[in-house]
């Protein structure tokens, strides 16, 4: 009977002290939080120049949606494994006509990014700084008018750098990623050499309770 009371008694101050710890934040731990993502890209290289050129792929700015799940530590840098969806603006050539051809880019983007942000007053916006790596599966599909299409993809090693701000939940971030790749499964039968680097402005949200 004493075993089991003192082991009742054991078990309740342990309860107590786990409840009475404090959170990672207070403690001043790691501080995890989800993040959900959106913005505007702007095609470069030769993503987006003209159609008519000879590795022209003629994108128009287009959007990003996605997420990323960020460990943040006290010293002011962070981590965070994400994913996004890019999209280009699709290029319609001979427009109207039987010849119509849609051509169509886009990017699954998984990356790894560091984060240092700089000290600011508390409630004031805090500047940061970032960088990373991404493996980008970049893909292209045609359609014509006739119904037919040609698809196809590649994986590409991408490093990006950016720069923001950080609101209470509110994040903003400008980057500039380097993504260029050679492959053989596009228009060209032979191993050629593409530019698709990318600007981009996007708008993060921080989901209440993930930090």
């Amino acid at each position: 009977m004493g075993n089991i009371t003192n082991r009742a008694i054991a078990g309740a101050s342990l309860f107590l002290l786990l409840a009475a710890a404090p959170s990672p934040a207070a403690a001043g731990g790691p501080v995890a939080e989800v993040l959900l993502e959106s913005g505007a890209v702007a095609p470069l290289g030769d993503l987006g120049d003209d159609y008519a050129d000879p590795l022209g792929f003629g994108a128009g700015l287009g959007y990003q949606v996605g997420f990323r799940c960020r460990l943040r530590f006290p010293s002011g840098w962070a981590v965070s494994p994400s994913f996004h969806y890019v999209k280009p603006r699709t290029h319609i050539i001979d427009e109207g006509t039987p010849d119509e051809i849609a051509s169509s880019t886009s990017m699954y983007r998984y990356g790894v990014d560091a984060q240092y942000r700089l000290p600011a007053r508390p409630g004031a916006p805090a500047l940061f700084v970032t960088g990373g790596l991404a493996v980008v599966r970049d893909r292209l599909r045609e359609d014509d008018a006739a119904g037919q299409y040609f698809a196809e993809s590649c994986n590409a090693l991408a490093v990006a750098a950016g720069v923001g701000l950080r609101l209470d939940r509110l994040e903003l971030t400008a980057q500039y990623e380097v993504n260029r790749f050679t492959s053989n499964r596009f228009w060209d039968p032979r191993d050629t050499g593409y530019d698709w680097d990318t600007i981009s402005l996007r708008v993060g949200l921080a989901l209440p309770g993930s930090f």
